[in-house]
């Protein structure tokens, strides 16, 4: 039986874009891929990577907005408000990437999330994103308990001008169930190894698909 996670809209008379899963935002430049080139396999088979831009469900811009980079500021038209800024002095002892901006600004959701007891969420930049202009700062809700709406703190990068079109993901929620956990280290000799490791990287490619991937399931 598959657990519910729920989104509660804080505007319901708006027709803006809905939290949808991850599957509905593989980007373009993924789908265009070759699966391998130069008969290297390329990310585009790669399954671990498919499942981290898949996992969990996306909460989408809800509406167009514009980064002037001379006046440096956001311009919107639209009725609702979507982004606010941050104080530096909020996150100014992280170390923020070179081409990142320093100066923090906030989506402002209009989603609340509920989970059922016991489990949280990851919520975090969509995954293997590279392309998009902004980051978001990662952080775990405990959404079975919390009764508020999460907004969503993010730096620019420094040479975007432009454009960010209603619907473009801004982060990624992966529900996970809270339990304990405990580890351990074994160093011994010999060291462990798979026996047959030299299989993953040669033709037919999907070696680990095939033999070891459990499908997730989100809907």
């Amino acid at each position: 039986m598959s657990k519910k996670i729920t989104f509660y809209s804080s505007l319901p008379d708006f027709d803006i874009p809905r939290p949808q899963v991850s599957s509905k935002f593989i980007p373009p430049w993924f789908r265009k891929m070759e699966g391998a080139t130069d008969g290297i396999m390329t990310v585009k088979k790669c399954v671990p990577f498919l499942d981290a831009l898949t996992g969990g469900y996306m909460i989408p811009l809800s509406a167009e907005v514009f980064w002037d980079s001379e006046k440096k500021e956001f311009e919107s038209n639209a009725v609702i408000e979507t982004v606010s800024r941050h104080y530096p002095s909020q996150s100014e002892d992280i170390k923020i990437p070179e081409e990142y901006d320093t100066q923090p600004h906030k989506w402002l959701s209009n989603w609340h999330i509920k989970t059922p007891k016991g489990y949280s969420c990851l919520i975090t930049s969509p995954l293997n994103r590279l392309d998009l202009p902004f980051y978001c700062f990662s952080g775990i809700v405990d959404t079975d308990k919390h009764p508020m709406i999460i907004n969503l703190p993010f730096v620019l990068r420094k040479d975007f001008h432009g454009k960010i079109e209603s619907g473009t993901p801004l982060v990624q929620v992966i529900p996970f169930k809270r339990e304990a956990w405990s580890s351990s280290l074994i160093e011994e000799s010999p060291g462990h190894f798979y026996k047959d490791q030299y299989k993953t990287e040669e033709p037919p490619f999907g070696f680990y698909k095939r033999n070891f991937w459990s499908r997730k399931s989100f809907s």
